[in-house]
């Protein structure tokens, strides 16, 4: 029983003993670190342009609008191909095919029941523009050769992801700029990094104008639509945290 008794009153002291170095240990941890928040953007000129064009075709019988549009999409296919589009760089986005009916004549009384009097045939394709001094005139081009459906242009940044590594290691430097700062005067620095989490990245498009571009396209004889592609934002922010060594 005795034994019983140290050996439990052993154990209780060892366990203090763990205990207390844990929480000294915690304590040194939390002490000699340093969390800090960086943050850093850049702005870019757009090199790629993004547009939805195509064709909306009526006729008395679905397969006559489905045989114009088809007929107005190949010559638009034709255009593109001419201004050196590659395949990838084509994608359906909507094909449609709607009834039209009849609608109510003023004066007319008793029942009306409304008949199909044609059919509306919408066929779009998504095109990315790699040159995006060519938006404009390949644009005009486009309207020249049968599409009377165009909406939603917008730019990118091609290689955004290698910009965007740009972006981070400048926000990592920021954070460390900011825990130097805030440890002047305390005798200790920052010094390796022990955790690093990435609490956003974003691009900001250019002000939205126009169905969210900022753009401008007048209709003018013989000249080409005007198109200004502006900036895009990229910016990302960081939480870094820091082990604290002894400064000067």
């Amino acid at each position: 029983m005795k034994r019983m008794l140290l050996w439990s009153a052993l154990m209780a002291c060892a366990t203090g003993r763990l205990m207390a170095q844990e929480n000294k240990q915690g304590a040194a941890v939390e002490k000699h670190t340093i969390t800090v928040s960086g943050r850093a953007e850049v702005k870019v000129k757009p090199d790629i342009a993004h547009i939805n064009v195509g064709v909306l075709a009526n006729a008395p019988t679905a397969a006559q609008a489905l045989a114009e549009n088809s007929k107005l999409m190949n010559g638009l296919f034709t255009v593109l191909k001419a201004q050196g589009i590659e395949d990838k760089d084509l994608k359906t986005s909507n094909l449609s095919v709607q009834p039209q009916y009849s609608q109510p004549q003023p004066g007319i009384r008793g029942e009306f029941v409304p008949r199909i009097v044609g059919y509306n045939v919408t066929n779009m394709v998504s095109v990315t523009i790699r040159k995006i001094d060519k938006l404009g005139p390949m644009l005009d081009l486009l309207i020249q050769n049968g599409a009377n459906q165009v909406y939603g242009v917008s730019f990118d940044v091609d290689e955004s992801d290698a910009r965007l590594d740009e972006v981070r290691g400048a926000a990592v430097k920021d954070a460390r700029r900011r825990a130097e700062l805030y440890c002047s005067g305390d005798f200790v620095k920052p010094g390796r990094v022990l955790h690093i989490t990435e609490s956003g990245s974003s691009f900001q498009p250019p002000e939205p104008v126009y169905g969210g571009v900022r753009m401008r396209m007048m209709a003018a004889d013989a000249m080409a639509a005007p198109v200004a592609a502006g900036e895009q934002k990229l910016s990302v922010q960081v939480q870094v945290q820091f082990e604290l060594v002894e400064g000067k």
